[in-house]
């Protein structure tokens, strides 16, 4: 059990909120959009970017997921990027309907400035893409560089996202592959998912003149709960 999991659970009802799962999606073997029942009256508004800590209950560790809203009754999906046998992975696969989710409230992660805006990011970055192409139709550009481009595009389907390039990753050169898709930027840059892919395409994009970025790294190879 991790540090930041035992709190949780101890203080349970007083940090944490809960929610009831509506249904579990599978778009891809690589993907579960966990579609969570509305709140109840009183838990406070969010908006896109914000992140919510979940309690992974059978696992007895914490992950971030990035909320998507799916209602406007307040109910929100999570994205679930299933890969390998992690904590996350199995819970991913493993949470059905009706199952209670305990999570933190949901706070400030990724904020981007009103207007259009170009994401990039990786498999871990769908969700952020969905919430802002939810909350500014038309504003989005989205960028993906993966492993299973088949497997995304099902899933960005599903979520029902749109001008979206996926990128098929090439060894462990991560963010090569989109520095060649990127082309023009549309408005501010917001740089999602893994910390390698993170630095090469910050580095790529300042290279060619680009200095309205904003970054947040969801994971860094060797390490966890980096958020």
């Amino acid at each position: 059990m991790s540090r930041k999991s035992r709190l949780l659970s101890l203080l349970g009802g007083l940090v944490l909120q809960e929610r009831v799962v509506r249904a579990v999606r599978v778009p891809s073997s690589s993907f579960r959009i966990v579609d969570l029942a509305p709140p109840p009256s009183g838990e406070r508004a969010w908006g896109p970017g914000d992140k919510v800590q979940v309690l992974l209950d059978d696992e007895d560790e914490v992950r971030t997921y990035t909320p998507v809203a799916s209602g406007a009754d307040g109910s929100m999906s999570l994205v679930a990027f299933v890969h390998g046998d992690t904590p996350a992975s199995r819970w991913a696969q493993r949470v059905t309907a009706g199952q209670r989710v305990r999570f933190m409230a949901p706070a400030r992660s990724l904020s981007m400035p009103p207007g259009p805006i170009t994401l990039i990011g990786d498999e871990t970055s769908l969700a952020v893409a969905a919430a802002y192409s939810r909350a500014r139709p038309g504003e989005v550009r989205a960028l993906f560089e993966v492993g299973d481009g088949a497997a995304t595009a099902d899933t960005v389907s599903e979520l029902g996202l749109a001008d979206v390039t996926i990128a098929t990753r090439t060894g462990d050169g991560h963010g090569a592959a989109l520095l060649d898709a990127i082309g023009d930027v549309r408005g501010s840059v917001g740089l999602t998912g893994g910390g390698a892919l993170i630095q090469r395409v910050r580095d790529g994009l300042r290279d060619g003149g680009v200095r309205d970025i904003k970054a947040k790294a969801y994971w860094i190879e060797g390490r966890r709960g980096i958020d």
